[in-house]
């Protein structure tokens, strides 16, 4: 195929998106954007759930030995680049294989912060997101939304098209 027939193609395939795009939007009343996990995670429930994650015990250990594991590794840095070119070829090999371990140990830790992160948001998301969805619902009837897209599917929006920070007020007064 041409690349002149491909080009008229393309072309021809946005036009037509386009025009079925504008004449859904025009026949809903209103478009909005929502992104639901900041609406949820913006919410004081889940910040203080956030807040009481890094404050347990277990959390702040993992924390602590990722801290500790950076800064390790620093040193470990900081002691090739003062002493390097002093060492024989077995020293530096044994420093390398220090620092492997150290960045191992570091990705390990990292690892499971995230998992602990990780679990804490889907615990968080699973337990608001019914509500977060039940208050959106009663906003777009409210407001007569036609049309609700995620905002990370939406190339652009100004900001009074997100509806994001009006279910987060309404999900902390519905606590």
């Amino acid at each position: 195929m041409s690349n002149f027939k491909k080009g008229f193609l393309v072309a021809a395939s946005l036009f037509a998106a386009t025009l079925m795009f504008t004449t859904n939007a025009a026949a809903a009343d209103k478009v909005v954007v929502f992104n639901a996990q900041a609406a949820i995670m913006s919410t004081e429930t889940a910040k203080q759930r956030v807040k009481d994650l890094q404050a347990s015990i277990e959390f702040s250990s993992m924390q602590a030995k990722f801290e500790s594991l950076k800064t390790d590794l620093q040193g470990l840095d900081k002691e090739a680049k003062t002493n390097g070119m002093t060492w024989s070829q077995e020293q530096i090999a044994t420093h390398n294989k220090k620092i492997e371990y150290k960045q191992a140990d570091l990705q390990l830790s990292a690892k499971k912060l995230q998992a602990e992160q990780g679990e804490a948001v889907q615990n968080i998301m699973k337990e608001l997101a019914p509500k977060a969805q039940e208050i959106l619902k009663q906003i777009i009837t409210a407001e007569g939304i036609g049309l609700v897209l995620d905002n990370k599917a939406a190339l652009f929006a100004n900001a009074e098209y997100d509806i994001t920070a009006k279910v987060t007020d309404a999900l902390n007064k519905a606590k």
